[in-house]
């Protein structure tokens, strides 16, 4: 009970704590992607005083169980409050009409033909919720209600199918494949200090204090600006100035890719590289495409190059393992956390009730069909990428509904379809982070619970719950309070109209399926079917079809200088040192991700008491 209670405190904590950091404090991020910040700032105070309870005060100690339930309930809850829901819904809600107008043409494009009850209605609501409420009116809950009612059910049937196949896939992802998942090795040592005395190592603390001690410098240069500013990111223009190679340090980065396998993190860069020529070529050779593609937009053609890696990876991934899931799926499942029985079954009926809502928003029956195989096997490959690659950063290189509507096209789907899928960007666009990612390294985690497992299950529904209640109920209220557009440009004035943007032109030049995004989505695929091919037949062939799949993704554009560095340092260490000085090495690497996002945290508390804002340390 006390476990629950506290990690009940937690997400409540985190779900509104970092809607108030982006509306007002607009400081680093701490829930933005897959490395859950907060939680791992939270778990570091709770280990360290852990630590000194059990040499003072033994009976206010946690035990390692407890301690990992509580940050299951609070990487779950890290991946709600902004890109992974909250701060997609509400502003959506209140943006279809604050931003349709004339001169767009999205009041008769898109208006007519989205339903009623899922967006707000009220001119006077929605003008408040961007530009503040007037002086003695009171914030109008009860506008909000339905709407939320209709999208709340949507979102808890997604998030029990995104539990359900993670329960599925477990057991065949660490038991069967060994997949490592990077981004468990940080709070396990944590946890398990008594064991590998990570607050008495010298190696911790070192790659602690670097992060640490830069990023105060920087920050401090947000309050004393004669103070030194370090950067950490540089670029240069390439091909004619059509693109930017990014040279950019991310410490939590280096740290989780250290514990990636040689040929995976070998892959993330040497793909981007590689493909960065690739569309450097595109560029120069005046090979390119002039239509908006959302969070695709600087790499379109190969957007769907990867697409098509990623399909052949997820499908044949479980394909070769239907056996062993036929298998589990029938077994009763005493050391998971509900059985997979139960699972499959729950993921079935999720999966109906998530098909009757898009019937319901005025999707027809074949492109709701295909919108979630899509969106699914999107969220599956993310995941995979995490649990292999440590890839705490990223997301899908071509969104679900954009895969429909080039598909299809737009032609045959008509508005009703149209105006549909635009409401979907609300959980399938920019997916920097979401449950299921969160739930398969919680799953990995509770491996070291040997008693009552079950109790994950529920501790994992109320972080949800409390999560979905906190950061909505916090975002409505300060958006009331300081007026929306006044708070974080993307998720409040940009964010909102991005998939309306879209939808509109779909609905205003309307075309047939794109041969070219399907005939580059084949490339893909092929060229991932001879990566497999070439690993099946060569023991040692260096490159993971991971690395291809996600290596047109801007993230991984940013981010690739940090795998690099990361991965030439273990590869040194492993020739010259071995597994012993490999394993001597990695609470330097811990030291990293805990360092860097200790002095975010405790920043964001420094920036609220002097009412400091734009104090961003860190981005990715």
């Amino acid at each position: 009970m006390k476990t629950l209670v506290i990690g009940t405190i937690l997400s409540f904590i985190i779900g509104s704590c970092d809607i108030y950091n982006l509306i007002k404090i607009q400081g680093s991020y701490m829930t933005l992607d897959f490395t859950t910040g907060f939680a791992i700032f939270f778990i570091f105070f709770i280990t360290l005083f852990n630590y000194l309870s059990k040499k003072i005060l033994k009976k206010w100690a946690f035990t390692s169980e407890e301690l990992i339930i509580i940050y299951i309930m609070m990487i779950v809850s890290c991946s709600i409050p902004t890109m992974g829901l909250t701060l997609y819904l509400i502003p959506l809600i209140a943006g279809v009409k604050y931003y349709s107008n004339p001169q767009n043409e999205w009041d008769t494009l898109l208006l007519p033909h989205i339903k009623k009850n899922l967006i707000l209605q009220d001119e006077n609501v929605i003008t408040w919720f961007f530009e503040g409420i007037p002086k003695g009116e009171k914030i109008p809950w009860e506008c909000w209600i339905k709407p939320l009612s209709l999208w709340i059910f949507l979102i808890l049937c997604i998030y029990l199918a995104m539990i359900f196949i993670m329960v599925i896939l477990h057991k065949q992802w660490s038991e069967n494949e060994k997949l490592n998942y990077p981004m468990t090795k940080a709070p396990i040592e944590l946890i398990n200090y008594k064991n590998n005395n990570v607050f008495e190592n010298g190696f911790f603390w070192f790659g602690f204090l670097i992060p640490f001690i830069l990023g105060l410098i920087n920050g401090l240069h947000s309050y004393f600006p004669s103070f030194p500013y370090i950067i950490l990111a540089k670029g240069i223009p390439i091909f004619r100035r059509t693109l930017w190679l990014e040279f950019r340090i991310s410490f939590p980065m280096v740290g989780f890719t250290y514990f990636v396998n040689l040929p995976l993190s070998f892959s993330l860069w040497f793909f981007c590289l590689l493909t960065t020529i690739e569309q450097g070529f595109f560029n120069v050779t005046g090979f390119s495409i002039e239509e908006f593609l959302p969070y695709n937009s600087d790499r379109p053609l190969l957007g769907w190059q990867s697409l098509g890696s990623l399909i052949v990876i997820v499908l044949y991934g479980l394909w070769i393992s239907r056996k062993d899931l036929i298998n589990i799926m029938k077994e009763e499942g005493e050391n998971d956390i509900i059985s997979p029985k139960i699972a499959f079954w729950g993921l079935i009926f999720s999966l109906i009730f998530i098909y009757v809502w898009l019937l319901y928003s005025g999707i027809s029956f074949l492109p709701a069909i295909l919108f979630i195989f899509f969106a699914f096997l999107i969220y599956i490959g993310i995941t995979r990428v995490i649990c292999e690659g440590g890839l705490a950063a990223t997301r899908a290189p071509v969104i679900s509904p954009v895969i429909v509507n080039s598909f299809l096209g737009s032609n045959r789907l008509g508005y009703s379809n149209l105006a549909g899928l635009g409401l979907t960007f609300v959980y399938c666009s920019d997916v920097r982070t979401f449950v299921m990612a969160s739930v398969a390294n919680g799953l990995k985690m509770a491996e070291q619970i040997k008693k009552k497992k079950k109790i994950v299950f529920f501790a994992i529904i109320i972080s949800i719950i409390i999560t979905i209640f906190s950061s909505i109920w916090t975002t409505i209220l300060l958006s009331y309070k300081y007026g929306g557009i006044n708070a974080n440009q993307w998720f409040f004035v940009n964010g909102p109209q991005y998939p309306l943007r879209y939808i509109a032109d779909k609905i205003k030049n309307p075309k047939g399926p794109d041969w070219q995004y399907i005939g580059f989505t084949g490339i893909g695929a092929f060229f991932t079917i001879f990566l497999f091919i070439m690993r099946m037949k060569f023991l040692n062939f260096p490159l993971h079809p991971l690395g291809f799949a996600f290596s047109t993704v801007m993230l991984t554009n940013a981010l690739w200088f940090s795998i690099f560095i990361s991965w030439l340092i273990k590869v040194m260490i492993l020739r010259y040192g071995g597994v012993k000085i490999y394993e001597k090495f990695k609470d330097l690497f811990i030291g990293f991700i805990i360092g860097q996002f200790v002095i975010n945290g405790l920043f964001l508390i420094v920036d609220l008491i002097t009412g400091k804002t734009g104090n961003i340390l860190f981005w990715a």
